[in-house]
């Protein structure tokens, strides 16, 4: 009863306030035990926590991939296409060995069709392709016009002389120095193979005479001045020794280096083919894949080269058994890699129909193909 004879004060209900902190009392409890609940439903989950993993892109095997002048991986092949573009992507291989000749010797094919008269056609779309797809390309300077042919062994005129090299090195290397709107031509050899393989078949042990490499010490300087004057990125090596006689290349490398004709080369190089044989074996005076390589570093060593890389721009095994080729394309391939001298192999041959030493022929991928895009997926540069 109230006092006085006044009524007491009337009764209010709960405030706005009150009620709008009840509410976000109530939203928190909500959340925290969603989140509970929910912690508890992930970490007790039978298959392990759920995670959210990132792809995780696997070079080769038609993944692509950043291709560098580093690769260690090349093919020696005649055609440089769409299709070998599409050889190349499933195995992440970047360098490609293009043979096309600077004579067009017979019509078959060639820039020089007579002095001074050049068709860069076949070159040109080489380079575009190949560039487009950033494949980089090493070019053998080969097949000498006769009107070049100007040192003479055993009665023949059979190589050009070191001012004859140079003027075509020149217009080569200015032409694809990659100012000129024609492309860039990674590398140049002076030669293919022309500088040791000279043969008689009237006198087989007389030709040996023309072997000798004073015919080619002052074409390497001149050529080698030349480019890299045209073209001062463009890395400019020896042709690749094809006589697989251990006192020739000991006689040979002597001569170069005891000349001063070291500095004239960015790497040496050799064409390591035996005739079907183990790689791993010397025959007599064929020497094995180790002791060619070991020999030529050891060399360039002794005059101050022990830097030198090598590149072996051709090597090959028949494929008619195709086991065998795959067998020495893994051997040759690790035996390099494990050199730390050795800076690339170029296998003869891809997108070249049937010949007798390619590992993917028209009929499809050999073994051997399968185990160098293993290989180039496991270890994409050497180091």
């Amino acid at each position: 009863m109230a006092q006085n004879g006044y009524p007491g004060p009337q009764q209010r209900g709960p405030s706005r306030r009150t009620i709008l902190a009840l509410i976000l009392i109530l939203f928190a409890l909500i959340i925290g035990v969603g989140s509970a609940v929910a912690y508890f439903v992930l970490n007790n989950n039978p298959n392990g926590p759920v995670t959210q993993t990132t792809p995780t892109a696997i070079p080769g095997g038609g993944q692509g991939g950043s291709c560098t002048q580093n690769s260690p991986y090349g093919f020696t092949t005649i055609h440089a296409d769409a299709t070998l573009v599409t050889i190349y992507k499933q195995l992440n291989v970047c360098w490609v060995r293009y043979q096309f000749n600077w004579w067009d010797k017979n019509k078959k094919g060639g820039i020089e069709k007579a002095p001074g008269v050049d068709d860069w056609t076949q070159v040109d779309a080489m380079v575009a392709a190949m560039n487009a797809a950033h494949i980089h390309i090493d070019f053998p300077i080969q097949i000498f016009p006769p009107w070049t042919l100007t040192q003479t062994c055993d009665g023949t005129p059979f190589l050009p002389g070191p001012s004859q090299f140079a003027a075509f090195a020149t217009t080569i290397a200015t032409r694809y120095n990659g100012h000129n709107g024609h492309g860039f031509i990674d590398a140049f050899e002076i030669g293919n193979e022309e500088f040791d393989n000279y043969f008689n078949p009237n006198d087989a042990s007389g030709s040996v005479q023309c072997r000798t490499a004073n015919y080619y010490g002052p074409v390497l300087e001149a050529a080698y001045n030349a480019i890299k004057k045209a073209s001062p990125n463009t890395l400019v090596g020896m042709f690749g020794m094809w006589y697989h006689n251990l006192p020739h290349i000991q006689s040979y490398m002597t001569y170069l280096y005891s000349n001063g004709y070291g500095k004239y080369m960015d790497y040496m190089n050799f064409h390591y083919y035996n005739d079907s044989g183990n790689p791993a074996n010397s025959t007599g005076d064929r020497p094995s894949f180790d002791v060619w390589w070991q020999t030529m570093h050891s060399i360039a060593s002794q005059y101050g080269y022990a830097n030198k890389p090598i590149w072996v721009t051709e090597t090959g095994w028949p494929n008619q058994d195709p086991q065998n080729q795959d067998q020495n394309l893994q051997y040759v391939m690790n035996q390099a890699m494990n050199s730390h001298v050795v800076q690339k192999v170029f296998w003869f041959t891809v997108d070249y129909g049937h010949q007798a030493k390619t590992i993917d022929p028209p009929t499809g991928p050999l073994p051997a193909f399968y185990s160098l895009q293993k290989m180039v997926q496991a270890k994409p540069q050497w180091g």
